[in-house]
């Protein structure tokens, strides 16, 4: 009796002993489920930390750009108001200075006075006489006979007199006829030489004339020695004018490029 009462006393301490194990294991897988969820959570709030973060970062960063590009907006306005005040200040100082009337025109000449400025030679005995002038591209004086011959006359010191009377073009091969008038257009010379419009250029660049082109033929006037069409004029749209002597008839010459 006493030894299965003792057997029973065990058992019950074994029971207790393994129900007190199995309690701890218990306690000790709950201990590490509800750690891990602890740890999880931990984990989850960090994140939506950063997020929030990262969200208030980008609303800062978007609001400063905007704030940036207000301001560079008006800034530009501000500019722009700027420049326009300054052109309507600078128009209105123009028209403040700018004459009201034309200007005056060149005083009338009360007298004037002649100089030998220079001579070309001429043959009385051909009738060669000076028939025309001109200025040409260089500023130098032009001296037309009427047998074609071509002088210029430059005064290269400026002190009012040619230096040199120089032969540019003789009329050798009796090309032209009888010169009445002449006019220099920009390298070349335009001439007028009885019934016919002739212009002279400079091949070979050497300052002397020597290629004769007509331009026109038989102009509108009657022909003969005693009505050619005298002298040349140019117009400011670049038309030349010329007049027959004798019927009072007044040409204008159309030049075409």
């Amino acid at each position: 009796m006493l030894e299965h009462g003792n057997f029973q006393r065990v058992n019950a301490n074994e029971t207790r002993i393994a129900a007190a194990r199995l309690i701890v294991v218990v306690a000790l897988i709950s201990w590490a489920l509800a750690g891990c969820s602890a740890i999880e959570l931990y984990q989850q709030s960090a994140t939506a930390t950063s997020d929030a973060q990262a969200v208030a970062t980008a609303a800062t960063e978007d609001a400063t750009r905007a704030a940036l590009e207000a301001a560079h907006e008006a800034a530009e306005a501000t500019v722009m108001a700027l420049e326009q005040e300054a052109t309507s200040a600078a128009a209105i100082a123009t028209m403040a200075v700018a004459p009201t009337t034309a200007p005056a025109a060149a005083p009338l000449p009360a007298s004037a006075e002649t100089f030998v400025y220079g001579s070309v030679p001429i043959d009385s005995d051909r009738l060669n006489i000076i028939a025309a002038l001109a200025i040409d591209a260089d500023g130098r004086l032009l001296a037309a006979t009427r047998a074609g011959e071509i002088y210029a006359m430059p005064d290269s010191d400026g002190d009012g007199f040619a230096d040199e009377t120089r032969l540019i073009f003789a009329d050798e091969e009796e090309q032209l006829g009888q010169v009445s008038g002449l006019f220099a257009r920009g390298d070349g010379l335009i001439l007028l030489n009885g019934a016919r419009l002739s212009l002279l250029t400079d091949g070979d660049g050497d300052g002397v004339f020597d290629g004769v082109t007509h331009l026109a033929e038989g102009l509108p006037a009657d022909q003969s020695p005693l009505q050619a069409s005298n002298g040349l004029a140019q117009a400011p749209d670049g038309r030349l004018f010329s007049a027959d002597i004798n019927s009072g008839v007044i040409l204008r010459i159309d030049l075409r490029e």
